[in-house]
């Protein structure tokens, strides 16, 4: 497996906690993306339960990552596709004549869109939370897609939002290489049909809060004995993309190791 772009002056994503609960030093790392730097990028930050900020840029687009503990807290992206006003209209949440009814009042008011489509009651505060958090979670996975340009960790406190995802750095690498749609990458890592894996000795504790699918844990199922690529193919209700894909994704979270 490659491992993420190395830092610079620095030997880890982030430094965990000193015993007794005292931070660990300021660390900012940085370095080139290169196919797998995202994916084990997430894990380690995870694996360190690091807390500060994730900048992925790539050429004019930049997404900036929130993360305490290990967990990611928030997203952000400079690109008008990332907007949520562009999620829910595109997702068929809100019609046009709504959305340009609230962005206009936004702009008027300085309001945030959520508040206006509450307080016009073109939705509730429960949903507008729900599909909020499917928009961050949206720019957080799409930084998968990116294999080439820079990122920076930088050790500090996340900024205060009202809306938070709580998601575990290895949640997001099984939902994040599910997007992931380059075969040439997921063979890269995944090999051949010969290629053999087993689950770890950690597996039961890495995947005990991971949100698994039936398939995928069937995957693991198989795996607590050496099993070849083709054998879970040949055995798996999923696609053979989607196995090994998923393979990739309990590599990267120790779940998973070649046999």
């Amino acid at each position: 497996m490659k491992s993420a772009a190395q830092p610079s002056g620095a030997h880890g994503a982030a430094s965990p906690a000193h015993p007794g609960g005292a931070p660990g030093p300021r660390l900012t790392r940085d370095g080139d993306i290169r196919s797998t730097t995202i994916p084990n990028l997430f894990h380690e930050l995870f694996a360190a339960r690091a807390t500060g900020l994730l900048l992925v840029i790539d050429g004019d687009n930049r997404i900036s990552i929130q993360l305490k503990n290990g967990l990611v807290l928030f997203a952000s992206s400079n690109q008008r596709d990332d907007r949520l006003n562009q999620y829910l209209l595109t997702s068929g949440i809100i019609g046009l004549k709504n959305l340009m009814k609230a962005l206009e009042v936004m702009v008027a008011t300085k309001d945030r869109l959520g508040e206006v489509l509450i307080r016009y009651k073109l939705m509730n505060q429960e949903d507008v939370e729900k599909y909020v958090r499917a928009q961050v979670c949206e720019i957080v996975y799409s930084t998968f897609q990116v294999t080439r340009g820079r990122f920076t960790f930088d050790s500090k406190p996340p900024a205060s939002e009202n809306i938070t995802l709580n998601l575990s750095g290895d949640a997001v690498v099984i939902a994040g290489v599910k997007r992931i749609n380059s075969w040439a990458r997921v063979y890269e890592e995944v090999g051949g049909l010969n290629s053999e894996y087993r689950t770890t000795r950690d597996m039961p504790a890495i995947v005990k809060d991971l949100p698994l699918s039936a398939e995928e844990t069937e995957l693991l199922r198989q795996c607590d004995v050496p099993t070849s690529l083709e054998e879970m193919c040949e055995a798996s209700k999923l696609s053979d993309m989607d196995v090994c894909r998923s393979v990739w994704a309990l590599l990267l979270v120790g779940a998973l190791m070649r046999a």
